[in-house]
């Protein structure tokens, strides 16, 4: 059976343990299996697969914005460079060509950030992070074993020893604790440093649960507190969708059975928080380090393009 874009979407809309850095280069591949598909047989109803497939992209997770931005990036240049042909062999090959460089963008935009990111790690000696990063990954790559990493274990899904293994096949010195000890750990390091799921307008950001103690701790106890992420992960938005997950990854009735039985008790589950933008000290980016109140202008700034490409997309 032919694999189509929507089995993408459904691996991406699954995966609990990928980073959106991650998931937003798998995501491109959608419109190139759209490309080829035998499925679509006139331009027109490619040209309406391409923004179809760039909602359902979107809504797909719609914590992660860089998914959204990435997909509707794709669908904005192809709708603009489609209109001078209706040959469907030219079209398929010109959305493969399009999705192709939007990707090398976001590549691009990943390789300056490891680069800031190496300056401002360079002058610590020691870090405290959570969860899984693959920005956070490839800045501590880029120092190696200059730079000691203590790493949450981010429950419930423990992501942190994920990233304790890949730091630890580096050679990196490394140390896995839990989150409620993320404090003391803390004190003893230099500064936090994490990803960002998502950018919101006013400089505030979202990340895996556990973020929001770690920035609050860092700020009581004068410790830098740095985001890493491309700003394709931001949006003129104040709106953040929070992710309901499994409640039994929490408390389950396997092995809570009488708890559950006998009294009443409501669980939640959200993987993802929003962290204030005055807990960030700054923002490692491809485009340098930007204060919060920096990242909310130029988020402003590209508000006319977001709108544009929204029209793209939806009409």
């Amino acid at each position: 059976m032919e694999r189509g874009p929507e089995d993408i979407i459904e691996e991406v809309r699954n995966d609990v343990e990928r980073g959106s850095a991650e998931l937003t280069a798998r995501i491109v591949d959608a419109f190139i299996v759209l490309a080829d598909s035998r499925r679509v047989n006139s331009a027109e109803e490619l040209r309406h697969s391409v923004i179809t497939l760039a909602q359902q992209i979107a809504s797909s997770r719609p914590s992660m914005f860089s998914l959204r931005n990435i997909s509707f990036e794709v669908a904005a240049k192809f709708a603009e460079a489609s209109r001078y042909t209706d040959n469907l062999d030219v079209l398929k090959e010109l959305l493969k060509q399009i999705a192709a460089s939007v990707l090398e963008e976001y590549r691009v935009a990943t390789e300056r950030l490891r680069r800031f990111g190496r300056e401002v790690l360079s002058k610590l000696n020691s870090v405290v992070t959570i969860s899984y990063s693959s920005s956070v990954l490839a800045v501590i790559r880029e120092v190696g074993k200059k730079v000691k990493v203590c790493v949450a274990e981010s429950r419930p899904l423990f992501e942190g020893r994920k990233t304790v293994a890949v730091l630890a096949e580096l050679g990196i010195d490394v140390v896995l604790t839990t989150d409620a000890a993320i404090g003391s750990t803390l004190k003893e390091s230099d500064a936090a440093l994490v990803g960002a799921d998502a950018i919101l307008a006013d400089g505030s950001f979202a990340n895996k649960v556990g973020t929001f103690q770690l920035a609050c701790t860092s700020k009581f106890l004068g410790k830098p507190f740095y985001v890493i992420s491309t700003t394709w992960k931001a949006l003129p938005t104040l709106e953040y969708p929070e992710e309901g997950h499994d409640v039994e990854e929490v408390l389950s009735p396997v092995t809570h059975p009488d708890l559950l039985s006998t009294y009443k008790i409501s669980v939640r589950n959200p993987y993802f928080e929003v962290v204030p933008a005055e807990l960030v000290t700054a923002y490692i980016t491809e485009e340098g380090m930007l204060t919060p109140s920096q990242m909310a202008e130029l988020i402003e700034s590209r508000f006319r393009r977001y709108r544009e490409i929204e029209e793209a997309v939806y009409g």
